[in-house]
C-alpha cells in the first residue's frame, strides 16, 4: 500500500466514523424528543420522600416508574439557572454547565462495619462523611501552612504534586466545608488532566444527609451558590 492509499483509507475510515456518529445522535435525539418528561417521581429513602421531575434524572424519562424506593439516588443541574435536562443539554457529556449530584443518602451513626482486624466496629465520623472528620485525616498529606487563597476559601496543596488542591470553607447554613479541584487557580489543563473538576462529598449534620457532587472547575467561583442551590432543590422536591 503506498503513502496516497494509506491516507486516503484514514481519511474514508473517518469520514465513516463521522457519518456513524451523526447518525447515532440524530437517533439519539429523536427517542429525547418522544421520551423527554417532566412528570413528577416520588423517591422514598430513609424514611423521606421527594417528588422529582423526570427531567432531573435524565433527559428520557417517561417510561421511568413513577415511584422509586431507594438507598441512595441523584440528579444533574445546569447552570445558570438550575434546571434538570431538556431536548438540546443532553448533547454534551462534558457541557461545562452541568452539576453532577451523584449521592445523596441517609446516614446510620450507629451503624457497624466491618473492622480491619476481623469482626465488627462503629463507623467513625469520617466513615460517614463528617466534613471536619474527613479532613483532619487528611491533613497529614497535605502543606503544613495553606498557600492559596480564593473566592472566600482556603487552599491546600497536597504534598504529592499530581493530587488535587483541597480547599476548605463555611457553608451558606454555618457548617465547615471543604472540596477538592483539579487544579489550581491560574494552572492550565494538562494531559490526564484536560477535565479539570471540583468535587464534594459529606455529611451535613444540620441536614441529616450525606451528599457527594461534582462540577467543571470553571465554575469554580460559583461554589457557594452551587452548594445551596444542591439544598435548595432537595428542600424543595421533599414532601415527607
Amino acid at each position: 500500500m503506498t503513502p496516497e492509499e494509506k491516507y486516503r483509507g484514514e481519511q474514508e475510515w473517518a469520514q465513516r466514523a463521522r457519518e456513524r456518529e451523526r447518525r447515532a445522535e440524530e437517533e439519539e435525539a429523536r427517542d429525547v424528543e418522544r421520551l423527554f418528561s417532566i412528570k413528577p417521581i416520588r423517591v422514598r429513602m430513609g424514611g423521606r420522600e421527594w417528588l422529582i421531575p423526570a427531567n432531573y434524572f435524565g433527559p428520557k424519562g417517561r417510561d421511568k416508574p413513577d415511584s422509586l424506593d431507594l438507598d441512595y439516588f441523584g440528579f444533574h443541574l445546569f447552570l445558570p439557572d438550575y434546571r434538570g435536562f431538556d431536548k438540546e443539554n443532553w448533547r454534551d457529556p462534558f457541557d461545562s454547565r452541568q452539576i453532577h449530584v451523584f449521592d445523596v443518602s441517609s446516614v446510620d451513626k450507629t451503624q457497624m462495619i466491618p473492622a480491619s482486624g476481623g469482626g465488627t466496629k462503629l463507623i467513625t465520623p469520617a466513615q460517614y462523611g463528617d466534613p471536619q472528620a474527613q479532613f483532619a485525616n487528611s491533613r497529614s498529606s497535605l502543606e503544613a501552612h495553606p498557600s492559596l487563597r480564593a473566592n472566600g476559601l482556603v487552599g491546600y496543596r497536597d504534598l504529592n504534586p499530581d493530587s488535587p488542591i483541597v480547599w476548605t470553607g463555611t457553608r451558606s447554613n454555618g457548617e465547615f466545608f471543604f472540596f477538592s479541584a483539579t487544579l489550581a487557580p491560574g494552572e492550565r489543563p494538562s494531559p490526564g488532566r484536560s477535565n479539570p473538576l471540583c468535587q464534594a462529598d459529606y455529611y451535613s449534620e444540620k441536614e441529616d444527609l450525606r451528599v457527594a457532587y461534582r462540577y467543571s472547575q470553571q465554575n469554580f467561583a460559583k461554589w457557594l451558590a452551587i452548594d445551596g442551590a444542591i439544598w435548595a432543590k432537595l428542600h424543595q422536591w421533599r414532601v415527607k
